[in-house]
């Protein structure tokens, strides 16, 4: 849906003359030719810098050589640079993600001989600047020229690399890359130290942070004998705008509906501060003692003053074997004389099943039927006040059963609205949150949010301002890790640049038969992360449904650092 994605362009080559692909360059690639005005690119990272180069916003930077200055970080600069006698590049087969293709650093191909015409070599994408991307050679001593140095699958040929490894970024490169990414990539080699490139103000991926609120103390009422037909507007309205309740965006009103009844139970509100919340309870005794009843519809209603605990125990009634203290549960310690009592997940799959047929098939469900909007909402507030930062508790199949059940309600809902349903309730205000809740859901994996946008035809800017990665949609071999908010997205691709080289030019070094049996498999699968999968190895089937997310997370650092580590660190003997 948002296309395959443009990540690094070809260059062909034309009667020895690099002509630039159709499309736009890559601020990542720099040209062999110096001869003649440079093009500048078309794209940068996330600001056209063309066109205030164009326009005389901004100046062509001076050359320069200055390098991360963080003086806490251990430095290799005593280290010799590794030296480039890199003279193609090989390509890998190609693995399905719309037209990319993964490129390993090709060996040094022997002299020419006489009466044999080399052929005519042309570079594939990813791996054009060196100087950033292509961390390792290859030794190779073969007496004769490999049989795949010639033409390749695609109609493509090899040609040496387009800068070597150590080149001058030129400026027009340099000026539409973030300051960020210039630091990082501004010395002498073209590239960070191994340290330097794990030190976690650059490292760019991390775990899902929890939000600010769950470290805030708020206050709750709870707002009892409401009628199940009861929607937000009218709790918002007997409790008055002035109440300060929190924001629209916190979803502030919880009705609690029983997911596998549908019943409507009680509601909770949360205030800022535990006085906010303390007030608006004074101000409906106040009314009471005037003889003003507080009315929902025809019912009186009781509003007493509550707490995150009970909020969180009406949410997840299902959390065997928890104590709540406040937003953060307490796992106790398991039981074998009352095993029922034991910890098993805060929710369940069959919640989340029932939760979807209570909607596709609303006329076995009497109390659904009548308020239509009711498990849309209660999804928002399950989203919402999950503890996802109990990593250690939360598994690969709850979590599913959690992303499937909004995927499924989010159809629902999107084709009830285009048919006109029940414009009433099921309105875009509607899709609105339950897509606003999903987005900002703490446990769901960048692909997954991808996967939403896509239900709703979000557009890409809407997406960024989620949080969300260009090329959402190959993010497909990371569960857990996402990008850290605030990293320039080209430091982002800098680092997924480099993760793709190395594991394919880690798999050129295996056996014959393991290369074409990955490469089979990864025909299948997305290459914008390379063979990253076949190092992270993961198991399958129930073994893998049955894992943590904080166990998935750590295996996922380790294979991430292990890869960088092993690409920016010089080869032995260099």
């Amino acid at each position: 849906h948002l296309g395959a994605p443009p990540k690094f362009n070809l260059v062909k080559v034309h009667n020895g003359v690099n002509t630039p692909a159709s499309g736009t360059q890559d601020p990542f690639v720099s040209s062999a030719s110096h001869g003649g005005a440079a093009q500048p690119p078309m794209f940068g990272s996330q600001i056209d810098t063309t066109h205030l180069l164009a326009t005389g916003q901004i100046s062509f930077p001076a050359a320069t050589g200055d390098t991360l200055h963080f003086d806490n970080l251990p430095r290799d600069d005593a280290e010799p640079p590794v030296p480039n006698n890199t003279t193609g590049q090989v390509h890998q087969p190609n693995s399905n993600n719309g037209g990319h293709a993964a490129n390993v650093p090709n060996m040094p191909a022997p002299a020419q001989q006489a009466g044999l015409s080399q052929p005519q070599l042309q570079a594939l994408p990813l791996a054009e600047n060196s100087l950033a991307i292509v961390p390792y050679q290859i030794p190779y001593q073969a007496p004769y020229q490999a049989p795949y140095q010639g033409t390749f699958q695609g109609g493509y040929q090899l040609e040496e690399a387009v800068a070597t490894y150590g080149d001058v970024v030129p400026d027009y490169i340099r000026a539409q890359r973030s300051t960020q990414l210039n630091r990082l990539t501004g010395g002498p080699t073209g590239r960070p130290t191994a340290n330097e490139a794990m030190h976690q103000v650059n490292f760019p991926f991390v775990e899902s942070p929890p939000r600010a609120s769950h470290f805030m103390v708020r206050g709750v009422i709870k707002i009892g004998n409401i009628p199940f037909v009861t929607n937000r507007s009218e709790i918002i309205a007997i409790l008055g705008r002035n109440s300060r309740m929190l924001n629209d965006t916190d979803e502030p009103v919880h009705i609690i509906m029983e997911r596998v009844t549908g019943k409507t139970t009680d509601a909770y509100v949360e205030f800022h501060t535990l006085e906010d919340a303390s007030k608006a309870v004074e101000k409906h005794h106040q009314n009471l003692d005037r003889g003003r009843v507080t009315r929902i519809g025809q019912r009186p209603v009781e509003i007493e003053l509550s707490s995150q605990a009970a909020l969180m125990k009406d949410l997840f009634p299902n959390a065997r074997g928890v104590f709540w203290a406040g937003l953060h549960p307490h796992i106790l310690p398991n039981n074998d004389e009352e095993p029922w009592d034991n910890f098993k997940g805060f929710v369940s799959n069959e919640e989340m099943t029932m939760l979807v047929k209570h909607v596709e098939v609303p006329h076995r469900s009497p109390f659904s039927k009548e308020c239509p909007q009711r498990p849309f909402e209660c999804l928002i507030s399950t989203l919402t006040k999950f503890p996802w930062q109990m990593k250690n508790h939360v598994t690969i199949q709850q979590r599913h059963a959690m992303y499937k059940a909004t995927c499924d309600l989010l159809r629902i809902l999107v084709g009830n609205i285009r048919d006109k349903r029940d414009e009433v309730n099921l309105t875009h205000r509607l899709v609105k949150r339950v897509v606003a809740a999903a987005m900002r859901c703490e446990g769901f994996s960048i692909t997954q949010k991808d996967d939403i946008a896509f239900i709703v035809d979000m557009s890409e800017m809407e997406q960024r301002s989620f949080g969300q990665p260009r090329f959402a949609e190959s993010w497909r071999h990371l569960y857990v890790l996402v990008p850290k908010n605030g990293v320039p997205l080209d430091v982002i691709e800098w680092y997924i640049a480099v993760i793709r080289e190395e594991t394919t030019r880690h798999l050129e070094m295996q056996s014959f038969q393991e290369k074409c049996q990955t490469c089979t498999i990864g025909d299948a699968t997305d290459g914008y992360f390379g063979f990253f999968w076949r190092e992270l190895n993961l198991r399958v089937g129930p073994d893998f449904d049955r894992m943590t997310l904080a166990t998935l997370a750590m295996h996922e650092y380790q294979t991430l650092e292990a890869i960088i580590r092993r690409a920016l660190t010089p080869a032995l003997g260099h």
